[in-house]
C-alpha cells in the first residue's frame, strides 16, 4: 500500500508560519511567490481527478491530522478507509528533501536523500562495485568472529546485557566490514558515537517525529520560537554525525596510505579510484558513501534481531522447531556457519515471519513524482509525496490472515519453502526499484547466522516475578523513528541444557579486539 499525499499540509499555512520572522521587503515577495504558487497549485489541479484524500481544515489543510508517532498506523487506517491501494511503482518516483535533515541538520549529502541524477548514479556506481550479490569469504569471516567473539561470548558471560551486546556486535562488525578497523570486544568509544549517530539520523528522518518535516516553513522560525527545540539539537546532531562519517574513514584512509588495511569496503573502493578522473572527488564520495552504510546497517540489523528475541520468547513451540531444526543440521559439537543456511528451511520462514511481523521500516523513506502521472483514473501531481506504507503490505490480511498472530507456517509447508507467498525479504523490507538497498544481501546474511547462533546455544524465556511467575511481555517498538525498534523487555537467557556451551566458546571467550 502506498500513501499519496499531495497536499496533506495547505500552502497557505507555511506561508503564515515564514511570515512571522520576516521583514516587510520578504514579506511582500513572498506574498507574491505564494500567490502565483497557490494559483498554480490551482490550475494544475483544476479539472482533474485527484486520489482521495480526508476532508481538512482552512489554513492548516491536514496538518493536524497527521501524528506524530506511529505514523504508519495513521496511514494504514487512512487507506482502508478511502480505498487506497497502489500495486504499481513506476520510475517517476524521485527523492524529496526530508526537511529536518537535509535542511535543518544540514545533511545534505546523503545518498537515500538524494534525488535521482549524476551525483546519485555515481554513489549507486560506488555501493555496486563493492557490494556485488556476492558474500566475500573475508566478509563472512568477519561476521563469524562478530557474532562468535561479540555476541555469544558476551551473552554467556553477561547475558544481563543483551541490548549492549547485540548494539556493540553489529555496530563494531559494520566499522570493521566498511572501514577495516578493529573495535574492543565491550563498550568500544566509536562503536557507541556510531550507534548514536544512527539514532539521530533514524529519528530525524521519521515522518512524524518533527513538525518541520510536515510543514517546511517551520525551518524560518527562529530558536526562541515556541516549539523550535529541534533548532538548538540541530547543530549538535550535525557536529556528531560529521565526527563519526570522518574519524573511521581518516583512520582506515591512513592504514590505506601505509599499505597495512585489510579488505574493507574503504580500500576496496579506494584502490578502484586510484589512476581515475577526479580522484579527489572521488575519495570524498567514498567517505560520505561509508558512512551512509553504516547508517543503513546498524539500526535495521539491530532491530531485525531484537524482534526476533522477542518473538522466540513470546512463541516458545516455535522456538523449540528452530533448535530441533539446528540441532538435526549443526549437531553439538560445532555452532553454525554460512555453509548451514540453504539446510534450514525453517529457521528461513522464522526469519520472513520476524520482518513481516514488525518491519524494520514501516514507513520507508518518502518518494516524490518528477512529473505529473495518471494511475486509474486518477491525476497524480509532480512533486506528490508517495510513501510505501510497509507495514500495511505486509500487514494485509488478505495476504496474511490473522496478521498479527506470529507464524512462520506463511512461508513454509511439509518442509519447503512456498514461493507463492509475498516474501518480506524481497519485497518491502530493503526498498523498491532503484532505491532497493545495494547491500540488503549482507544484512540478512548477518541476521541468519545471528538467529542461528543464538538459538543453537541458548534458551530464551520469560523472566520471573517476585513470586517466580514468567512475566508476560506484550510487543512493545518506538513509534518515532524510521526503524521500528523493539523497547526493553525482561528475560532470561540460557545456555541450553546438552550443549557444551563453555567448550564451544572457550576460544572466543578471552579477546579484547575484534
Amino acid at each position: 500500500m502506498c500513501v499519496l499525499a499531495p497536499s496533506l499540509v495547505s500552502p497557505f499555512a507555511s506561508f503564515l508560519l515564514a511570515m512571522l520572522t520576516l521583514g516587510l521587503r520578504e514579506f511582500l515577495t513572498i506574498f507574491a511567490a505564494g500567490f502565483i504558487h497557490l494559483l498554480y497549485r490551482y490550475r494544475r489541479g483544476n479539472g482533474r481527478s485527484l486520489p482521495p484524500r480526508p476532508p481538512g481544515w482552512p489554513i492548516v489543510g491536514n496538518a493536524l491530522q497527521i501524528p506524530l508517532t506511529f505514523v504508519h498506523l495513521f496511514y494504514q487506517d487512512l487507506g482502508m478507509k478511502l480505498g487506497s491501494k497502489i500495486k504499481e511503482i513506476r520510475p517517476e518516483i524521485t527523492r524529496p528533501p526530508n526537511r529536518m535533515v537535509v535542511e535543518v541538520i544540514g545533511v545534505n549529502w546523503l545518498f537515500s536523500l538524494l534525488p535521482y541524477g549524476e551525483e546519485w548514479r555515481g554513489y549507486r556506481r560506488t555501493f555496486q562495485q563493492h557490494f556485488s550479490t556476492k558474500f566475500t569469504p573475508r566478509e563472512q569471516e568477519t561476521t563469524i568472529r562478530f557474532i562468535r567473539k561479540g555476541l555469544l561470548a558476551n551473552l554467556y558471560q553477561h547475558p544481563q546485557k543483551l541490548n549492549d551486546h547485540v548494539e556493540g556486535c553489529i555496530g563494531g562488525l559494520s566499522l570493521s566490514i566498511i572501514y577495516g578497523i578493529p573495535v574492543q570486544r565491550c563498550d568500544d568509544p566509536l562503536v557507541r558515537e556510531s550507534n548514536e549517530a544512527v539514532a539521530i539520523v533514524a529519528g530525524a528522518a521519521s515522518p512524524g517525529k518533527y513538525l518541520v518535516n510536515v510543514i517546511p516553513a517551520l525551518k524560518y522560525v527562529p530558536r526562541w520560537f515556541p516549539g523550535a527545540g529541534f533548532k538548538h539539537w540541530a547543530p549538535v546532531a550535525y557536529a556528531k554525525l560529521l565526527r563519526v562519517r570522518d574519524l573511521p574513514y581518516e583512520e582506515a584512509l591512513k592504514h590505506v596510505n601505509d599499505g597495512t588495511a585489510p579488505e574493507s569496503f574503504v580500500s576496496t573502493s579506494l584502490e578502484y579510484s586510484k589512476g581515475r578522473e577526479n580522484f579527489d572527488a572521488g575519495k570524498e564520495r567514498i567517505r560520505k558513501a561509508a558512512f551512509q552504510i553504516i547508517l543503513a546497517a546498524v539500526d535495521a540489523t539491530i532491530s531485525s534481531i531484537m524482534t526476533f528475541i522477542l518473538a522466540m520468547l513470546k512463541y516458545p513451540d516455535i522456538q523449540h522447531k528452530v533448535q530441533q531444526e539446528l540441532d538435526s543440521v549443526v549437531g553439538s559439537d560445532r555452532l553454525p556457519d554460512f555453509s548451514d543456511r540453504e539446510n534450514l528451511p525453517y529457521l528461513t520462514a522464522v526469519l520472513k515471519e520476524v520482518f513481516r511481523w514488525n518491519p524494520i521500516a514501516p514507513m520507508g523513506i518518502p518518494h516524490s513524482t518528477n512529473q505529473d502521472d495518471f494511475y486509474e483514473g486518477y491525476s497524480i501531481p509532480q512533486g506528490t509525496i508517495v510513501m510505501a506504507n510497509t507495514y500495511a503490505i505486509l500487514q494485509d490480511e488478505e495476504r496474511f490472515p490473522n496478521p498479527k498472530d506470529f507464524n512462520p507456517d506463511r512461508f513454509i509447508e511439509n518442509g519447503v519453502l512456498k514461493d507463492d507467498v509475498l516474501d518480506p525479504f524481497v519485497v518491502a523490507s530493503f526498498g523498491f526499484g532503484r532505491r532497493i538497498c545495494p547491500g540488503s544481501h549482507i544484512g540478512l546474511s548477518v541476521f541468519y547466522l545471528a538467529a542461528a547462533s543464538l538459538l543453537s546455544i541458548f534458551d530464551i524465556s520469560p523472566a520471573l516475578d517476585q513470586d517466580g511467575k514468567p512475566i508476560n511481555v506484550e510487543p512493545q517498538f518506538i513509534g518515532a523513528s524510521l526503524v521500528s525498534e523493539v523497547l526493553p523487555f525482561p528475560y532470561t537467557i540460557t545456555p541450553r541444557q546438552g550443549k557444551n556451551v563453555k567448550a564451544l566458546l572457550q576460544e572466543h571467550l578471552d579477546v579484547e579486539l575484534l
